[in-house]
């Protein structure tokens, strides 16, 4: 577990963040399209539990940790938020509104209740009077969050089969970001 750890740290080491989150995020993506290539459209409620915001929050996360071993973490940080507000708007816009969504006979009102959360506001600003690192940070945890939110409604839109894949959305570059992993040598069709 600790060489993954490390692996994903190499992955953000560039001094802006931004192009480990991108792979990142494409890679968290394409892990839910491949399984979402194995159920296809959910028939049962326990179809629904490839839902999930840990990927996303994982690529989030460290890209946050990439800018605060850069040379300016703030300024990678705000930067980071901004971008990770516009792909959270890109995402939102490719979705239908649920009165365009038939309510399915399966979880009838999660979509619209999940379409009201990604769409919300907290109640106040939680990053009121935190000096710069700390509003920094807090600014790139609440877009984390809200990104989070939109993909988890796009993975319920996905499962419900009224949205299509990211790449065909336009908010995501690479539909299949992995390189197959080689076999160790000696192991031929195993």
């Amino acid at each position: 577990m600790r060489g993954g750890a490390l692996i994903a740290l190499t992955l953000f080491a560039t001094p802006a963040g931004a192009e480990g989150f991108d792979a990142c995020f494409a890679r968290s993506i394409a892990h839910f399209e491949m399984e979402f290539a194995r159920t296809g459209v959910a028939r049962t409620v326990e179809d629904f539990a490839l839902v999930t915001r840990d990927r996303v929050h994982h690529c989030g996360s460290l890209a946050i940790v990439a800018c605060d071993r850069g040379d300016a973490p703030q300024a990678c940080q705000r930067a980071l938020a901004a971008d990770q507000r516009a792909l959270t708007a890109r995402v939102l816009g490719s979705l239908p509104v649920p009165a365009e969504v038939p309510a399915p006979d399966l979880l009838p009102g999660l979509y619209p209740q999940l379409w009201d959360v990604a769409h919300g506001t907290s109640a106040g600003d939680d990053c009121a009077g935190a000096d710069e690192p700390v509003a920094a940070w807090c600014d790139t945890h609440e877009a984390r969050l809200k990104l989070t939110e939109a993909v988890a409604l796009w993975q319920v839109a996905r499962l419900m089969g009224v949205s299509g894949p990211a790449l065909e959305l336009g908010w995501v570059a690479d539909a299949m970001p992995f390189r197959p992993v080689a076999r160790p040598e000696g192991e031929e069709g195993q």
